[in-house]
């Protein structure tokens, strides 16, 4: 499938959950448009407008049989560590275009996500339903974590918070990411027992998830891993040439020539995620421009705003002062 894309199982899970139709395991594990898959998911939560922890819920109890491959790891995963190393290593086997890291500081481990095609929004159900998700295999290995976990989700506060903080006994925070963090102890967490339907060996496992993910990643057009990894890391981390080729296991010259072949360059790939990401950061959130232009690695607003013109037609603070509550801030 060209374009983002999402094993169907999850919504298939969810729709059960939210529109109370009969339950049953889905075996069908075919792909769905991302973009399609978050929209219905926007609409399950807007049906349950309600119910402002519906979504979430539904990530709680959704059985990890619907995750596909990866879910039968992760089901017999001996630890806690070892299922969300898992999850978050071969996540490409269940959604593309995603970055999902697990993070850890002194006391505390971080699990992050974010679809990276900033034109699909608003995301904020799938947000809620990933860290369902991990909510509960964290409960799974750990029961009595309860107040321990924190969420925090990209974009503005929503109608759902509130019933998510009840649901938490927690506040829920906003801000760049969607994050899920609890204590570090926990990874230690030991399997209590097998989730319901599982299978099979915890390595056997992780040996076909790996082979899977490697066939994925070898269909997958080099342009489109690329644009990823670009969007990903652009204002993160490393996101020149060298350190992408280096990434994807082959010389500067190798992908310079697989690039050319599909018909675009590292150059014009790069200027696309700027853009993308420059009007995500417009048009959803009151960040300065020139804190914008910093971050996508501009030496100066000049520089952005002449680019952002190029790509958009208007200039940035065009843009963001023609929406509707809009700060235009400088």
């Amino acid at each position: 499938m060209r374009g983002p894309w999402i094993i169907s199982g999850p919504l298939a899970a969810v729709e059960l959950a939210v529109l109370g139709a009969p339950s049953g395991e889905s075996k069908d594990y075919g792909t769905l448009p991302l973009r399609s898959f978050v929209a219905s998911l926007e609409r399950l939560a807007a049906f349950a407008a309600g119910d402002g922890a519906a979504v979430w819920r539904a990530g709680e109890s959704l059985s990890l049989l619907h995750l596909g491959t990866i879910g039968a790891a992760m089901a017999v995963a001996p630890t806690l560590g070892t299922a969300l190393r898992c999850f978050v290593t071969y996540f490409g086997t269940v959604q593309s275009a995603t970055s999902i890291r697990l993070e850890q500081d002194e006391d505390h481990v971080h699990l992050r996500y974010r679809i990276l095609d900033e034109n699909i929004w608003p995301r904020r159900a799938d947000a809620e339903l990933t860290l369902g998700i991990v909510a509960s295999t964290v409960r799974r290995y750990a029961p009595d974590a309860g107040r321990a976990i924190t969420v925090q989700f990209e974009g503005p506060e929503t109608g759902s918070s509130r019933g998510i903080e009840t649901r938490l006994r927690r506040p829920v925070r906003h801000g760049d990411d969607n994050c899920l963090t609890f204590p570090a102890r926990l990874l230690d967490a030991a399997l209590p027992a097998a989730a319901p339907g599982a299978g099979g060996d915890f390595h056997d496992c992780l040996q076909v998830l790996k082979r899977h993910l490697t066939t994925l990643r070898a269909q997958q057009p080099v342009s489109d891993r690329v644009r990823d990894l670009l969007l990903d890391r652009t204002g993160q981390g490393a996101a020149d040439q060298d350190s992408i080729a280096r990434d994807l296991a082959m010389s500067r010259r190798t992908l310079r020539r697989r690039l050319e072949a599909e018909g675009t360059s590292f150059h014009e790939l790069g200027e696309t995620c700027r853009c993308s990401i420059g009007e995500a950061l417009l048009t959803r959130t009151d960040m300065p421009i020139v804190e914008i232009a910093m971050r996508l690695g501009y030496s100066d607003h000049t520089a952005f705003s002449r680019a952002f013109s190029r790509w958009r037609g208007v200039p940035p603070g065009a843009l963001r002062k023609g929406l509707p509550g809009a700060s235009g801030r400088t």
